[in-house]
């Protein structure tokens, strides 16, 4: 933890500030799930300090991370014209708030797997295998994320994770945005430079 925090002061404090602004915010609205995400926010930011000490994640991987947070906690937190965020509709459908969230959060665990594994098992690995191997990663922790949303549903209150159909759909966001992570991470690499390089690090 102390690692990143002097690295990365400014994402650092980033985090810290919407983390305790929107769990202030969940709290005083009497938002019944804001034990979940002070937990799980929470431990997903302790998760990543822990591992930067060995994957040493670049700031596209970083910074992508730290606005999933942001986005979950403000889709479960913020009520709009009485709405949670998360479920307000961008179409017609399942097509809300959380579908986006979803991608993009995923995708981002991808990346940030991929970057773990290439630290692990060097640049002689082909980068599309690691790739494909990232994915399933993310895809993973997708389907843990998808568990931990079932479990509390079983929980009395409204937990505002959805029914069955959601969950479909969630894990539809969730293999669109390991794939398309897959599908950009060794073009990112490649940008970088060469050698074992954190995404969106320039050479030099």
């Amino acid at each position: 933890m102390k690692l990143l925090i002097d690295e990365r002061r400014v994402l650092a404090v980033f985090f810290l500030a919407y983390y305790a602004i929107l769990l202030a915010y969940g709290a005083a609205a009497g938002a019944t799930q804001t034990i979940f995400y002070a937990v799980f926010v929470g431990g997903a930011a302790l998760l990543v300090a822990r591992l930067y000490g060995k994957a040493r994640f670049g700031p596209v991987v970083l910074w992508g991370l730290a606005a999933w947070g942001l986005a979950h906690m403000v889709g479960g937190l913020v009520q709009v014209g009485g709405t949670v965020v998360y479920e307000r509709s961008l179409g017609d459908g399942e097509f809300r708030f959380d579908k986006i969230v979803h991608f993009f959060g995923f995708g981002f665990a991808t990346l940030a797997a991929y970057e773990l594994l290439r630290r692990t098992v060097g640049q002689d690995a082909p980068a599309r295998s690691v790739a494909i191997t990232a994915a399933f990663v993310g895809l993973g922790v997708g389907a843990v994320n998808e568990t931990i949303e079932f479990l509390i549903t079983l929980l009395p209150g409204d937990s505002n994770v959805g029914g069955f159909s959601n969950t479909g759909w969630d894990l539809v966001a969730n293999a669109l945005g390991a794939a398309t992570a897959a599908w950009i991470a060794p073009r990112l690499e490649r940008r970088s430079g060469a050698g074992v390089r954190p995404l969106g690090t320039a050479r030099g």
